[in-house]
């Protein structure tokens, strides 16, 4: 008696019961829109120009694919070509023989001299040139081939006949060579030729950005609007992570009161269909029977429209609730892109601005100096690797005694006088194309030119190539350790350290000669490490786990345990 069914769900139970079916049915419907989208991603690719099919076809370098298995390059193309030609010709050469064909008979070189080699066959077999670098031709009529085991000359002309070119050393620090480069050989009424330096030993960096100041100025503005942009848009996306929690606690709290709402409806619907089915299968005996029907499904009715309306409201309060969610993890992606992106436009304005600086400079003044250490090891006559000023003088200095001050014998080494001309270096800057090399460089020259630093003993630079941190020689992401041996080049250019080497000291000179474009990978080194390995019962978080597991289990008393 008013027990009731011990099998039928509480209110809660169907609450849960409900939401559990909701959950599966917004998977599924999370399943759907996936597949919806590969399809609609399908349908899109398909509406894109189809591949050809066709058994011969180009791609978009101009290779040839065969069957879309086979791919023929134009080189390749060319000799299959050529090879196909020759069997073609070998095959048919039978057929187009002449039987009646005979040999024009060959004479020999003293016949060939007799008629003065005017047969063609004359001047076939015994006419022989040589070509030289500079354009030049040699030919003679001889038995034999007269240029066969010959020195190579490079050019048209000896080395006997080269001296008015300067010294060997002086190739390196001509004083004022004027409009003539003898490092290119470029002159003014000369055909402007590539530099070649492979006889020196010298190459060259690959270097993207122009080297004439508009386009540079021109980049860096660019950059600079490109930084600007990406800041604005980065700021605002951050504005709108820090605002995500009240967002969220809001859309979190609308969709709570939603799915409530939703609950209840769906509470009140469940009764008014069972009170409608109870009236609709009641026997109607008198008036007031037929008006608690009517009653019934006039309230079914109103319960229909309100679980209707807040179905709608949960299903917007999801939906919003979703999209925002959606929208917050875009803009954590995005805000890792255009952090990335800005570090990038950074790196770049920096690369631009340091490159316009270095257009800017002229490199006229190279100052090469002992560092203090050498100097007082020198002085001292202490064991040193340190070069002397007079070791360095005949080899890299082009100073004018007159101009920048004469030279004296100190004992241990040599020392330049003061000038005796005021603001010396005024003369030498008349001279546009004249590159001063200052051996033992006074200190008027230091903030006009660049200054090479020689370290008492050999050293290692320890650094990460992009880094501004240059101390840091690991990069976690690459696993690379940068190590340059005695030598290194500051971004700027202006100052540069070397090692106890004359080699060393000459190679620092050639790259500030040539605007700190040669390439220096030989005093550069690149290890390539492998990860560190550490056993997880070896490391520190591990081992505190340990502790505090250790610390509890002694502190648990078992005395009162049953």
């Amino acid at each position: 008696m008013g027990g009731g069914n011990r099998n039928s769900q509480s209110k809660a139970e169907r609450r849960i019961d409900r939401k559990q079916r909701r959950e599966a049915a917004n998977r599924q419907d999370h399943r759907d829109k996936e597949k919806a989208r590969e399809k609609q991603i399908k349908e899109e690719k398909k509406g894109q120009p189809n591949k050809h099919k066709e058994w011969k076809r180009k791609d978009q370098n101009g290779n040839i694919i065969l069957w879309n298995a086979i791919k023929i390059s134009k080189t390749s193309g060319y000799i299959l070509g050529a090879m196909a030609a020759i069997v073609v010709l070998f095959a048919i050469s039978p057929i187009f023989e002449d039987p009646n064909y005979v040999e024009p008979e060959r004479f020999s070189f003293a016949e060939c001299e007799a008629i003065e080699f005017e047969d063609l066959y004359c001047i076939y077999d015994f006419k022989f040139c040589r070509e030289y670098d500079d354009g030049g031709r040699i030919c003679e009529y001889a038995e034999t081939n007269p240029f066969v085991d010959l020195p190579d000359l490079g050019e048209r002309w000896t080395p006997e006949e080269q001296d008015f070119l300067p010294p060997p050393q002086q190739w390196l620090l001509p004083l004022a060579y004027g409009t003539h480069d003898y490092v290119s050989g470029f002159a003014e009424h000369d055909e402007y030729i590539e530099p070649k330096l492979d006889e020196f030993g010298i190459s060259f960096v690959e270097d993207e950005l122009p080297e004439d100041k508009e386009s540079l100025t021109k980049i860096i503005e660019r950059l600079r609007l490109d930084l600007d942009t990406t800041q604005i848009e980065l700021m605002e996306i951050e504005s709108d992570l820090q605002q995500w929690n009240i967002k969220e606690a809001e859309l979190k709290n609308d969709k709570f009161a939603a799915e409530r709402e939703f609950e209840d409806a769906e509470d009140d619907l469940e009764f008014a269909e069972r009170t409608y089915r109870h009236a609709q299968d009641m026997t109607i005996r008198n008036n007031d029977d037929r008006l608690e029907q009517d009653a019934a499904f006039l309230d079914y009715k109103i319960q229909v429209r309100q679980f209707t309306n807040a179905e709608k409201n949960y299903n917007a309060a999801m939906n919003l609730y979703n999209q925002g969610f959606t929208t917050h993890r875009e803009q954590e992606n995005k805000e890792i892109e255009l952090n990335d992106q800005l570090d990038d436009l950074l790196e770049q304005l920096t690369e631009a601005r340091t490159k316009l600086n270095l257009v800017f400079r002229d490199y006229q003044f190279i100052n090469v100096n002992l560092s203090r250490t050498c100097l007082t090891l020198i002085q001292n006559e202490l064991q040193t690797a340190c070069p002397t000023y007079r070791d360095m003088l005949p080899l890299f200095d082009n100073t004018l005694p007159y101009i920048s001050g004469y030279f004296v014998d100190v004992g241990y080494d040599i020392k330049r006088l003061p000038s005796p001309l005021q603001d010396h270096w005024k003369y030498y800057e008349q001279m546009t194309k004249t590159r001063v090399v200052s051996i033992d460089a006074d200190t008027d020259l230091f903030d006009r030119g660049i200054n090479i630093t020689i370290e008492a003993k050999d050293f290692v630079v320890i650094e990460r190539t992009g880094a501004t941190d240059k101390t840091d020689s690991y990069d976690s992401s690459t696993l690379e350790q940068t190590t340059w041996h005695n030598i290194h080049v500051n971004k700027k250019c202006d100052q540069v350290s070397v090692g106890p080497d004359l080699k060393v000291i000459e190679a620092a000179i050639l790259h500030v000669l040539n605007k700190c474009t040669t390439d220096l990978s030989e005093f550069k080194e690149v290890v390539q490490r492998e990860p560190t390995i550490i056993p997880k019962e070896q490391s520190a978080h591990w081992q505190y786990l340990k502790w505090v597991a250790d610390l509890v289990r002694s502190l648990h008393d078992d005395s009162n345990t049953k």
